[in-house]
């Protein structure tokens, strides 16, 4: 069957490779439609949890926004013994975020004052990678960190100082001097424009808070798990007012763009598969068409209208797997290629503003979603050959035998 099925595919050369070509590309466009975005949100993901937000987050359950904390934990140690115990995180750190005033000479700007361990730090978010002048901070001194497009709004440059001024724990307002040992430079505004780092320590003794934070940022081993490790943390908290946050619920904005460009990815999906569907169509009406005297030879000789079924359907199989062998090749090698050179996307200017993003997107194969597509192709290739199949079963011998 097979064999037979194999010659009457090629026996029209042309209209066979058209409809191979088709499958073929279809299914190549399929696979680097979602290695692209698996690749684009991945990225989105890990510049997101890795700039700033980490992946496992424990602070207060009464915060008016989980993304900036403004409560502070008076005691924080229990839950980082938690965090410690626990195999699945690689690195835990405290923090401190809070709007305040960043004052020069020449003046004077409101921003986010991010006080971190910047040992601890540099293993949680990869803001220590965008130093483009002078060091990182030092756990145990007064330096500060910046980013050039503050600096220059405020007038300051390396080795000069800032003070920077907050509300302290008695409810007045802390002030410290720091000096301006490093500027970086993201590409984000938001980044570049607003944020300030500072070593918690200092920032500690400035606001009259001795070993408190406002938040536990934790890196976990594997990202997949982070909702995993947060609800098992979460679970073994003492009792009070504190809670474990995965990235997804911290992040919701990522979720939201996940979600609207897997839609868009399933709209692209149907209408390629609808494509392929009556390319085969098409191709199996004309074959039928063409071959109604050939059908009343068969079933004048004794082949029963199940075998003419079944035939069709065994070239349309036959069309399915070298379209579908094709596709995988051309669709695994444009992978391939991208992944090492490389895909160009104004996607860093859209999302620059809120985040670092790279204008470059390194592809990784999707194979659970490349299956997927690939299966879906040879269901398709055998649906949209049914209905001529079916015809073709229902002929009368007599009266194909006469067709012209």
């Amino acid at each position: 069957m097979m064999r037979l099925a194999w010659r009457n595919v090629w026996r029209n050369r042309r209209r066979s490779l058209i409809n191979v070509a088709a499958m073929g590309f279809g299914l190549a466009a399929i696979m680097f439609g979602q290695s692209m975005m698996r690749s684009l949100q991945g990225q989105l993901i890990e510049k997101a949890t890795g700039s700033i937000t980490g992946h496992v987050r424990v602070q207060r359950s009464d915060v008016d926004e989980s993304k900036f904390p403004d409560k502070f934990m008076a005691d924080p140690g229990p839950a980082g013994k938690i965090l410690d115990n626990d195999p699945r995180v690689a690195v835990w750190g405290r923090r401190i975020h809070l709007t305040g005033l960043v004052s020069a000479p020449n003046a004077s700007l409101g921003a986010l004052i991010c006080a971190v361990e910047p040992e601890k730090e540099k293993r949680i978010t990869d803001m220590s990678t965008y130093i483009k002048e002078g060091t990182y901070l030092d756990p145990n001194g007064r330096g500060v960190v910046m980013g050039r497009k503050i600096a220059g709004r405020l007038d300051v440059r390396l080795g000069e100082k800032v003070v920077i001024m907050a509300q302290a724990a008695d409810g007045s307002m802390g002030a410290e001097a720091f000096r301006v040992v490093g500027l970086h430079q993201t590409g984000s505004e938001s980044f570049d424009g607003q944020i300030v780092w500072v070593p918690l320590k200092a920032m500690q003794e400035m606001l009259g808070r001795p070993g408190q934070a406002n938040q536990l940022a934790a890196r976990v081993k594997d990202i997949e798990l982070a909702d995993e490790v947060a609800a098992d943390v979460d679970k073994r908290l003492p009792a009070g007012d504190i809670r474990a946050l995965s990235w997804r619920k911290i992040d919701r904005e990522i979720i939201v763009i996940q979600s609207f460009q897997n839609g868009i990815l399933t709209v692209v999906l149907i209408i390629v598969f609808m494509i392929v569907a009556l390319g085969i169509l098409n191709t199996q009406l004309m074959s039928l068409f063409e071959r109604v005297r050939e059908f009343g030879v068969l079933m004048a000789i004794g082949a029963r209208p199940l075998w003419i079924v079944r035939l069709i359907l065994a070239e349309s199989l036959v069309l399915g797997c070298v379209g579908a062998l094709l596709g995988l090749t051309i669709g695994a090698l444009l992978i391939a290629y991208f992944g090492r050179h490389g895909l160009r996307l104004p996607v860093g200017e859209a999302v620059s503003y809120f985040l670092p993003f790279p204008s470059v997107i390194y592809l990784v194969p999707a194979w659970r979603r490349h299956a997927f597509a690939c299966f879906a192709v040879f269901l398709i290739t055998l649906l949209a050959a049914l209905p001529p199949a079916l015809r073709a079963g229902r002929l009368k011998p007599a009266e194909a035998l006469r067709h012209v």
